[in-house]
């Protein structure tokens, strides 16, 4: 405890003394001790006058670290260390301990300088062997940064101006990126920031620009390291962030990595984050398909995912086979791999078309009419004798009476549509038209009985308008 109140002890002796005390719980016991007291005013001396920064940076931890035992005030603490983040603190690195930095990025994360962002960044990307400091560094840029792709960029620069002293300088940063992944991963499960902007373009800066500047790995068992942890990045991303999900720029980063393991076949060490993939893919296609959307560059991600075509059409062709509830051309689509031009039939080829069954529809329309009238005058008489003489007759004699009712009706909702009509009534004697009618042998009088009604085609207005089939007057 003397030690630890020291006005002359050194940072690294402080340091010690105050683990020791941590370990024997002495300081949760004797929290209004006056050496402890005096311990923490000597930190926070040399929080804001130390001469070297690295002690600087160690007394912030230390403080941290201080405030994390029950009853040593960590709000208080915080507060005090505030105008020691009014501007931009030393390199991390500074720190040799791994422990040190972590509570560094502790103490990074209580706070809300504009320039922590960068300085988050940038220490992500320096940090070399100190796991649970990267991944307190991760969740704090995650919680001040705009968006998910926002922190992506902000990390993708810093990892580009990273040159590692070593003789494979592709390898450490590929390694370096893996662990970065590794614990964006498990932080992407606990924040609620939203994807953002180009979320599939900021990650596939962030795994392929720094490699661009000093050369990718060399090192097979690291390029599968890395490509494994991007994957599954991309399968975590599109899982919590489902507005991505059917985004093709979401995927690119996966041929990125599909080159970086020598571009052909995909190393059996990945199967697993690949199968994740493809059924991401696929839901994403089928969300797409069941609003009638076929997206190509989406489709085409199968083809990166899977090591040969065949099983990429076969992939494919198995959802289509799966899902008949999806529109045909989808369906179609999915089973051919390419969307089949369709050729839009004009306005007045299709009024053409239609103008050919008028003639049938007209007809129709008369025959219904007919059947109809007929239907009436049997209804009751025949209904009458049936319940007297055939009683089993009746019930289907019914149905088929009031099936020529519904028959009758569509027909005239059909004609209605087309705007048909007839004119002239069978057995009506009506002036002789040769717009109208044509006439039964040879002798033409002024006026003729209808034998069959002329399908005539009705204005807006009421009135009629061209003649589609003459009728027959004698």
């Amino acid at each position: 405890m003397a030690l630890f109140a020291a006005a002359d002890t050194s940072p690294e002796r402080r340091r010690a003394a105050l683990t020791v005390l941590i370990d024997a719980k002495l300081l949760s016991k004797r929290a209004d001790d006056a050496a402890v007291e005096a311990g923490r005013s000597h930190l926070l001396d040399q929080v804001f006058n130390a001469e070297l920064p690295m002690h600087r940076l160690l007394a912030i931890a230390e403080t941290i670290r201080l405030g994390q035992v029950p009853g040593r005030g960590a709000a208080d603490i915080a507060k005090q260390l505030q105008p020691a983040f009014v501007e931009q603190l030393p390199s991390m690195q500074l720190l040799s301990e791994p422990k040190d930095r972590l509570n560094l990025a502790r103490a990074c994360s209580l706070m809300s300088a504009d320039w922590l962002h960068d300085y988050l960044a940038n220490s992500i990307a320096e940090e070399e062997a100190g796991e649970k400091a990267r991944a307190e560094m991760i969740a704090a840029l995650l919680n001040r940064a705009d968006s998910l792709a926002d922190a992506l960029r902000r990390l993708a620069t810093a990892f580009a101006s990273l040159r590692p002293g070593t003789e494979s300088p592709g390898d450490s940063v590929a390694r370096r990126l893996t662990r970065t992944l590794s614990a964006l991963r498990d932080a992407l499960m606990e924040t609620e920031l939203e994807a953002g902007e180009e979320l599939g373009k900021a990650l596939y800066a962030l795994v392929s620009a720094p490699l661009a500047a000093i050369g990718r790995p060399q090192e097979v068992q690291v390029q599968v390291g890395l490509s494994k942890e991007a994957l599954l990045a991309v399968h975590d991303m599109v899982r919590t962030r489902i507005s991505v999900v059917a985004d093709p720029t979401m995927y690119r980063v996966v041929e990125y990595c599909r080159k970086l393991c020598g571009g052909g076949s995909w190393p059996v060490d990945l199967k697993k984050p690949l199968d994740r993939l493809t059924t991401d893919v696929t839901e994403a296609l089928l969300l797409l398909g069941r609003q009638g959307q076929c997206d190509q560059a989406l489709l085409g991600q199968l083809d990166i995912l899977c090591s040969h075509p065949e099983r990429a059409r076969f992939v494919a062709r198995e959802l289509a086979n799966k899902h008949p509830e999806l529109p045909e051309d989808v369906r179609g689509w999915l089973e051919r791999g390419r969307m089949v031009a369709v050729r839009q039939a004009s306005g007045a080829a299709i009024e053409a078309a239609a103008s050919n069954a008028d003639e049938s529809i007209g007809l129709a329309l008369q025959a219904a009419r007919q059947a109809r009238a007929l239907r009436d005058s049997l209804r009751e008489p025949l209904a009458s004798s049936l319940e007297i003489y055939e009683p089993a007759l009746a019930s289907a004699t019914k149905e088929l009476l009031d099936r020529v009712q519904v028959l009758a009706v569509q027909v005239e909702q059909a004609a209605t549509l087309r705007g048909l009509a007839l004119y002239g009534t069978p057995g009506e004697d009506v002036e002789m038209s040769t717009k109208f009618f044509s006439v039964i042998g040879n002798t033409p009088k002024q006026r003729m009985t209808v034998r069959q009604p002329a399908v005539v085609r009705m204005r807006d207005d009421g009135t009629i308008g061209e003649v589609v089939t003459k009728g027959l007057v004698d």
